[in-house]
């Protein structure tokens, strides 16, 4: 409330003392309209979530509203129109696919969040019944950062009794990550080295056991995200070679029965007949000079018989 006193004084300081309080009613009014308007409030997600954004909720005698959500870009994309009736919890209208809409809390759900989906969105409610109609906006924001990637891998070593490790977080804006390293009921490790978007982990006997697992941390902005590796075992290594060793003596016995299973059957013939006639040399001539010989045999004539018959 803005109250003007009076008194004697010049023209001129009159006209001062009007003008400052005149401003000063000014910024008064100013301050009050800020604070009863919605500040624009961000809401940040990685690619992948389900983020919802609220909206304001229609005042309690209201009987039909129309939800407008709109996305503040160069066209100012309409993502959702929609016309609600309170009492029966009718709706209609639609959104864009990946927006839906929450007729009871009056929140857009957006599903599967991009990085495009970054920007400045508006939701402005009407109440259309009853009468008077009365307008309400509230604005948000939303920023999608890039969903990290953490990476654990096992590098190579001259020494079999050590294990190098090196865990690396990418996909996210360079800034300090803390990483920290555990070893199944064992509790923290401690890092070889450790950088702002990777950390290294050695470890040599006894410090580690065959199939011991390991795991990195990594937290960042109040998240935290981890990767873990089995270390492989001696035992099982070995089983594996033996395994190997018996599949591959199996198949190598497999193809030697094959071939020769091959050589027999090139190295003998059956005729109609069923007789075994052998492809050697030696025994094809032996075979032909004794059916000649039978040939001829059969061939001679035969001394006549005379009978005479007295």
């Amino acid at each position: 409330m803005c109250v003007f006193v009076s008194r004697s004084v010049t023209h001129s300081e009159h006209i001062d003392m009007f003008l400052k309080r005149i401003t000063n009613c000014l910024l008064f009014l100013t301050l009050i309209y800020l604070m009863h308007t919605d500040a624009e409030t961000v809401f940040r997600a990685v690619e992948g979530e389900t983020v919802n954004l609220p909206c304001h909720s229609p005042p309690n005698d209201s009987q039909q509203v129309s939800v407008e959500w709109t996305k503040n870009n160069t066209s100012s994309t309409a993502i959702c129109k929609l016309n609600i009736y309170i009492i029966t919890g009718y709706l209609t209208g639609d959104c864009i696919p990946r927006f839906k809409f929450n007729n009871r809390s009056f929140t857009l759900s957006i599903e599967n969040v991009q990085l495009s989906d970054s920007g400045h969105y508006s939701c402005k409610t009407t109440r259309i019944i009853l009468p008077p109609s009365v307008d309400n906006t509230t604005n948000v924001s939303l920023q999608v950062a890039v969903r990290p990637h953490l990476s654990l891998q096992k590098l190579n070593s001259s020494n079999d009794t050590c294990v190098h490790l090196l865990c690396s977080l990418e996909g996210l804006t360079p800034e300090q990550v803390n990483f920290t390293w555990g070893r199944e009921g064992h509790g923290s490790l401690h890092p070889f080295t450790s950088y702002a978007m990777n950390s290294e982990l050695r470890l040599c006997k006894p410090d580690w056991s065959d199939g011991d697992t390991i795991t990195c941390y990594a937290s960042y902005s109040d998240n935290q995200i981890q990767r873990s590796l089995q270390l492989p075992s001696q035992r099982e290594s070995d089983k594996v070679i033996q395994l190997l060793i018996i599949s591959c003596s199996a198949a190598a016995g497999l193809i030697l029965c094959i071939i020769l299973i091959i050589v027999i059957c090139k190295c003998r013939k059956r005729d109609e007949n069923g007789s075994i006639v052998f492809s050697n040399k030696v025994y094809e001539n032996f075979s032909f000079a004794m059916t000649r010989q039978n040939t001829q045999s059969h061939d001679k004539p035969q001394p006549e018989e005379c009978i005479y018959e007295n």
